[in-house]
């Protein structure tokens, strides 16, 4: 996969996409995700250089955008905290 923002409108034109937002649940004390809950939101279409701003805008307000031009998916990223920690990160406080 690579970054959304590494992505030319000449690539995407023509093409349609599956968003998935993905919600990572990060540790408290390493920061990495304890796991990961993926939901698919919509189709879209790049017709226009305007469709593929508008794409650009929508992710600019996510962690992270990644896209996947081989299987037609785009997934945004957003980080939580919910207060949980791994085991082994318990162990080392």
């Amino acid at each position: 996969m690579k970054k959304l923002s590494d992505i030319r409108f000449e690539e995407l034109e023509g093409k349609s996409f599956e968003l998935i937002r993905v919600a990572e649940m990060l540790c408290e004390v390493c920061q990495k995700p304890i796991n990961t809950r993926e939901k698919p939101s919509r189709r879209i279409q790049i017709a226009t250089k305007e469709d593929y701003e508008n794409l650009l805008r929508k992710a600019s307000i996510h962690d992270r955008a990644e896209i996947d031009t081989e299987k037609g998916k785009i997934y945004f990223y957003d980080h939580d905290f919910p207060g949980d920690i791994h085991p082994e990160c318990i162990e080392k406080l």
